[in-house]
């Protein structure tokens, strides 16, 4: 649900000139994406009767009619997008208007109301305004007759019975519920008495089938009214009276003291306190009071979470999604996505992430990916996410770089030679016990060379051990590979890039170079030209 309905201190708007429509811009204190105001109108005079209208800026709607004097009521009128509407007074010192609060999205108003008048009298009516407010929960009445006489409107399907003579000769602002077919209910007296449909509201309020009864027992004092339900911010009060008696209706604890005569039947729409409680005073016990719904607040909480170790954190509508944490600092929204629990171990949480990068580093406990713009390791500082998907944590050496470990081989005196198309996915680093990372599509392989000399190809089909005495072993395509006294490696064929060997104390070669080495120096050539080999004159030593 969205709020719909916002009280603001009531301010004072003064019409600049009596007895035509003139502009009343209210931007000062209604706020933009404003759809309405709500106002409270004052006929203060003992004893002069004034006109007075509302219209929506632009309308040309050209209803104004009596306000008796002596009296007040409430009313609802919508604005334009630079938040203005018009209003028409008989007296620009004797009327005085009031904004007490306006309306946003949720409540529609017409520029030109829809004409809704009944054509039976003396019972009640369905009011069908499913075609002018689709959707709608309540609608916004205007009355307005030639004379005095009765009206009422209650939800369809109510009970209620009240029907009394409009305040004067006009009454804006009546506001009531509909059925979900957005139908209500109306009592005419006469057909002179009309109905003019000026807006709706479709989210933001309960309206009560039955209305409830909140009435005072005693006279002349402010007196609160029993409290709205839990979460109300403005009460839709439905006024009547026997006769010409004063009556007030404020917010609880205002000092605000308008009390002037209903006559008689009128609707206050006025803001409650935290505790839902409004206060109404009367001069007689014959001006009761009735709730036929009410308007709710939506607090949005800013939240800022401070964790002192607990990563403790409270869901609310609008979150900062800071995060103080001894020993690990703030951490970034990208990281945090559904929580961050630390206690000064570094251990992170991120349960959206499927694919979780994991590395043990002394004192710094586990990481993930959650950690990609925050990472504070003991020995190794903040590493970035890129550098640290393939990451590998070796003891005296922290973490290598994916780029600079494509290409990477170490060579104990015999020369370097770089690795053909499939062999540029592996990488090793020897530092003298590391932990070698496979990269890319070969993620099967590792190797140790700490003199343990575990090796491990896919399935581990093909695997070699070397000892230092020259044990060769060339399963695939040996014809094809040869050694050149002193010229140094030849480049193995691509598909021989997949096998590792490790040697005590010479560091890592690749079988590719070293496949087909004969101890005297005299080897099979390979083809300098594509097509058949020469026949050697001697034979080859295996």
């Amino acid at each position: 649900m969205a709020q719909t309905f916002f009280p603001i201190t009531p301010q004072e708007f003064t019409v600049d000139q009596a007895g035509s429509w003139r502009d009343v811009d209210v931007s000062s204190v209604v706020p933009s994406g404003a759809t309405g105001v709500i106002i409270h109108t004052v006929n203060k005079h003992a004893s002069n009767d004034w006109d007075m209208g509302l219209r929506k800026n632009g309308s040309t709607d050209d209803r104004h009619t009596t306000l008796y004097d002596s009296r007040h009521w409430w009313g609802m009128i919508g604005v334009d997008a630079n938040r203005v509407f018009e209003a028409y007074v008989g007296s620009t010192t004797d009327i005085d208007i009031y904004v007490v609060g306006y309306t946003k999205s949720g409540v529609t108003f017409k520029t030109n109301a829809d004409d809704k008048s009944l054509g039976t009298t003396g019972s009640w009516q369905d009011i069908d305004c499913s075609t002018e407010a689709p959707s709608a929960i309540g609608l916004i009445f205007e009355i307005y007759a030639s004379y005095i006489r009765e009206f009422g409107f209650r939800k369809n399907g109510s009970s209620d019975d009240r029907h009394v003579d409009n305040s004067g000769r006009c009454c804006f602002g009546a506001i009531i519920g509909c059925d979900a077919s957005q139908v209500c209910e109306g009592y005419i007296e006469a057909t002179l008495v009309d109905f003019f449909l000026v807006g709706y509201v479709t989210d933001g309020c309960t309206f009560n089938t039955n209305a409830s009864d909140v009435s005072l027992g005693g006279t002349g004092a402010w007196t609160d009214l029993s409290a709205l339900p839990a979460g109300a911010n403005m009460g839709f009060v439905e006024v009547v009276s026997g006769g010409a008696y004063l009556y007030g209706l404020r917010k609880n604890g205002s000092s605000e003291d308008i009390y002037f005569e209903v006559y008689k039947h009128l609707w206050g729409i006025v803001e409650c306190d935290a505790s839902q409680v409004i206060e109404g005073k009367i001069s007689d016990t014959v001006v009761d009071f009735f709730v036929v719904g009410y308007s709710e607040e939506v607090t949005l909480v800013e939240k800022s979470s401070s964790d002192t170790g607990s990563g403790s954190e409270v869901s609310s509508p609008i979150a900062t999604l800071s995060k103080a944490d001894s020993g690990s600092g703030i951490e970034a929204l990208l990281s945090r996505v559904l929580g961050v629990a630390e206690a000064g171990s570094g251990a992170e949480v991120c349960t959206l992430l499927a694919t979780l990068v994991a590395t043990g580093e002394a004192g710094a406990g586990v990481e993930f990916a959650s950690k990609a713009f925050s990472s504070t390791d003991s020995g190794s500082g903040i590493e970035s996410l890129v550098t640290r998907l393939l990451a590998t944590s070796e003891t005296g050496t922290g973490t290598e770089n994916l780029l600079s470990r494509l290409l990477r081989h170490t060579d104990s005196g015999l020369g370097a030679d770089a690795g053909l198309t499939l062999v540029a996915t592996l990488a090793r680093a020897e530092t003298g016990s590391g932990l070698d990372a496979l990269i890319g599509l070969m993620t099967a392989l590792a190797t140790s060379d700490t003199g343990l000399g575990a090796d491990e190809l896919l399935d581990r089909s093909i695997s070699l051990f070397d000892t230092g005495s020259g044990l060769d072993a060339a399963i695939l395509c040996k014809a094809f590979l040869s050694t050149d006294s002193g010229v140094g490696l030849e480049a193995l064929a691509d598909l021989l890039a997949l096998i590792i060997t490790t040697e005590t104390g010479s560091a890592l070669e690749q079988l590719r170079a070293k496949i087909m080495t004969s101890a005297g120096a005299d080897d099979m050539k390979l083809p300098t030209k594509m097509g058949k080999a020469e026949i050697p004159s001697k034979g080859v030593n295996l």
